[in-house]
């Protein structure tokens, strides 16, 4: 397979360790030429065309002798991806940080999972805001945080159903905590340029690419088999997500809108219906094991609130309402209408805070623990009043109002 490899010249060595041996290079692009040199001397690569960096479009788009663009970056987020704009989706393939085991992440949560289940009763899923928004240390009932930056809604339900049927579907799970965004019927990672580089991080633990462009099998190419064997340890697993203390500083308010904007003009109608049909059969698995799916929207900031187009949030509002009238175990915690939160609590307009996230977890957990409350005093009418608003419920006062 003869690929163009796009990368830092940054442990070079250590990345190109990973990659499977048999890939025929038709060129490599680097920012630092001369340590790469040094590199592919060391590796015996030597003989491999090098280039800087600023000549890869040139040559990609005057050049037909490659099958793939390969892009090896840092980290699943920095900006050398963009170098690939441009060329056709099914020609690029991008993985990133091969240099440690943050591709392993979701894989070991799993595992981890796996190995305790019979511990936790409550799992969550969702994207970045949900990750940030969620403090496990909140609830009552121990709980697992499987949420993750860029984590569709198809890779929430690949986990919810490892999660569910562990062990048979002999689990002590009782409720699903399915965190929704405004946007998020309109995302599919694997049809994003910017974050191709975490499909990785899902054919490892689910071998499975979505709607990815390159095949499965011409994926797998790319890297070692025994590399993609590992099993890292699951000694030190963060079972919920990551926190900061970080506050939003005036800058930070007046300087953007966390994105908000940007999905203005975006829509996608067939990534939305499928993941309509995704989220049903996610409701549909948690009430064929007996598990309460709570459907939440994690609170955002004024700013960001204001600026979202109000075509989408409608539509969202929509969707989450079928959802509910479909399935009458579900219900739904709109973070967006809850009262007390202010810039103290977010750390952008789009994600909550150490503090906040404990908040909004409070928050939850008092709703939970009312929906528990409500099932044992009157176990006949408990469907009744899964679906009533948070606000009529009886909840202890987090906020100081």
């Amino acid at each position: 397979m003869r690929v163009l490899l796009v990368t830092n010249a940054n442990e070079l060595d250590k990345k190109l360790a990973a990659l499977n041996p048999e890939l025929e290079y038709c060129g490599i692009f680097v920012d630092d030429v001369e340590s790469a040199k040094k590199t592919l001397e060391k590796v015996g690569l030597s003989q491999v065309p090098l280039y800087p960096l600023n000549e890869f479009k040139i040559y990609a788009n005057s050049h037909h002798d490659y099958d793939y663009a390969f892009c090896v970056q840092e980290s699943a987020y920095d900006s050398l991806i963009y170098q690939l704009i441009g060329l056709p989706m099914e020609k690029i393939v991008s993985v990133a940080s091969l240099q440690n085991e943050k591709n392993w992440m979701t894989e070991r949560h799993l595992r981890y999972y796996q190995e305790h289940s019979q511990e936790f009763e409550i799992f969550v899923t969702g994207i970045s805001p949900t990750e940030a928004g969620i403090d496990i240390n909140e609830f009552k009932r121990k709980a697992i945080n499987f949420a993750t930056s860029s984590q569709d809604l198809y890779y929430n339900f690949q986990i919810a159903k490892s999660v569910i049927l562990c062990g048979g579907g002999h689990s002590k799970i009782r409720y699903a905590l399915i965190g929704l965004t405004a946007y998020f019927f309109h995302y599919d990672l694997s049809k994003i340029l910017a974050y191709k580089s975490r499909m990785l991080h899902y054919l490892i633990a689910f071998n499975d690419l979505h709607n990815f462009p390159v095949p499965i099998d011409i994926y797998k190419k790319f890297l070692r088999e025994e590399w993609l064997a590992k099993k890292p340890s699951i000694q030190y697993v963060n079972i919920n997500g990551y926190k900061t203390q970080r506050v939003m500083t005036q800058k930070d308010i007046d300087s953007d809108d966390g994105g908000a904007k940007a999905w203005r003009n975006k829509f996608h109608p067939e990534t939305r219906d499928e993941n309509i049909k995704i989220l049903d059969d996610y409701l549909t698995l948690c009430e064929e094991n007996n598990i309460r799916p709570i459907m939440f929207r994690v609170p955002s900031s004024e700013k960001y609130m204001s600026n979202f187009d109000p075509r989408k949030i409608e539509e969202f509002e929509v969707i989450v309402k079928q959802a509910l009238s479909k399935h009458p175990s579900a219900c739904f915690v709109d973070g967006w209408k809850l009262e007390g939160f202010t810039y103290a609590d977010f750390y952008d307009h789009a994600h909550l805070n150490v503090h906040g996230a404990a908040k909004f977890s409070a928050y939850l957990n008092d709703f939970i623990e009312q929906l528990e409350f409500n099932y044992y005093r009157d176990v006949n009418n408990f469907h009744n009043r899964l679906n009533d608003s948070i606000e009529e419920l009886d909840f202890r006062n987090h906020f100081g109002a």
